[in-house]
């Protein structure tokens, strides 16, 4: 079963980002972004996950089959942080040691349960087995570089793939990239580089659609993306962070991401990059936006508590979806409009999904974080004896 999911940068619970012009305060856009793209991918999973997929109304659905683009959202708001976490923590020692110790103990520890839970669960439900290699890949989080493989066995668990080798050069791009120019220079060299990895990927023995997936859900094809969230920030850094500015801009940046957003649903943005890229381009738009003056619809109170479990929210969602599935065809049994249907479903989605997040954000992720950190505070307590 294939998930076309999208990512959500796992690094951080919570990200202290001082609001430009008020250093103390947090930029809660960044929950609040991260809230809104794990919703998204659970709305377009509802559709199509179940089987018989799920009737979306007409008015819809074009929004709803748009849910994987949130993947660009998450790789956006993914970069974007590490980039302020880095600057955060400049005069740390060990910096680059405890930036992949924390990365780790953010991603893998429900990453690991869920592989244990996903192969009791093909075993049980679909009578399918794991192969040691897949297990292996999967515990290095090499498995997208594997054809065939690049999608691992944990339901939507792509994007951990691509997210996890992206923390694992991050330091190295992070010492050349300093600044708005530099990374505007690294997102375009890391256009010409996915268009070479097109280009080679073509040429691969393997079957058609085998080629397309693979390409598809590649880091190569993924990190402009990154390399567009790097910019936002540097951006952010260079002309917002601390410093005055006009509101109005802020509207200006937001309408431009909405429009934007409408062009690329309708088909209109199909011209000089592709719309993967325009996706990264929009959403930066929307963040450096949001960074201005958080727009109340977006950034509220439940949109940050969302961001806050959107981890837990996006590992647990496929399965439980899949679990759901006799609920939604008696739902879908009765004489409703699909407007109704559709929505009745997603409703006992998410009152499920949340209530299943929060136990595994509170009793896996937080205590995970926490032990991170602890080892961290040793390993400075020892150097400085």
């Amino acid at each position: 079963m294939a998930f076309h999911a999208s990512s959500i940068d796992w690094s951080q619970a919570k990200t202290q980002l001082p609001h430009p012009g008020t250093p103390q305060d947090r930029l809660n856009f960044i929950d609040a972004l991260r809230g809104w793209a794990a919703f998204y991918v659970v709305c377009y999973h509802l559709a199509l996950l179940p089987n018989p997929d799920l009737a979306v109304p007409a008015w819809l659905t074009p929004i709803v089959m748009a849910g994987g683009t949130g993947v660009s959202l998450f790789f956006v708001v993914s970069a974007f942080t590490m980039c302020y976490t880095m600057r955060l923590r400049k005069d740390e020692p060990h910096l680059v040691r405890h930036f992949y110790l924390r990365r780790f103990f953010r991603i893998a520890p429900l990453f690991y349960i869920w592989m244990i839970a996903s192969a009791l669960r093909d075993f049980y439900w679909f009578g399918v087995t794991h192969t040691w290699r897949e297990i292996f890949m999967s515990l290095g989080f090499v498995y997208n570089f594997v054809p065939g493989r690049e999608q691992g066995f944990v339901w939507a668990s792509w994007t951990l793939g691509v997210e996890m080798v992206f923390y694992l050069v991050f330091p190295l791009i992070y010492r050349w990239v300093q600044d708005y120019r530099k990374a505007a220079g690294f997102f375009l060299l890391t256009l010409v580089v996915s268009s070479s990895f097109a280009r080679i990927v073509s040429l691969l023995p393997i079957p058609a659609a085998e080629r397309s997936l693979f390409l598809h859900y590649s880091f190569l094809n993924n990190l402009p993306i990154f390399a567009c969230g790097m910019l936002a920030y540097f951006i952010y850094e260079r002309f917002l962070r601390g410093k005055p500015h006009d509101r109005a801009w802020a509207g200006v940046l937001i309408a431009a991401a909405l429009a934007g957003y409408g062009a690329l649903l309708s088909g209109k943005l199909n011209f000089l990059l592709d719309g993967l890229y325009w996706q990264a381009i929009i959403f930066s738009c929307l963040l450096l936006g949001l960074a201005i003056a958080p727009w109340r619809p977006l950034v509220n109170r439940t949109t940050l508590f969302y961001g806050a479990i959107s981890y837990s929210f996006y590992l647990n969602h496929p399965t439980l979806v899949v679990a759901l599935t006799p609920a939604y065809q008696r739902i879908y049994a009765w004489p409703l409009r699909h407007t109704f249907q559709y929505g009745l479903c997603l409703a006992l989605t998410v009152a499920l999904l949340t209530l299943l997040s929060f136990i595994t954000y509170r009793l896996i992720e937080q205590p995970c974080i926490r032990l991170g950190s602890r080892i961290i505070r040793r390993m400075k307590d020892s150097g400085r004896r």
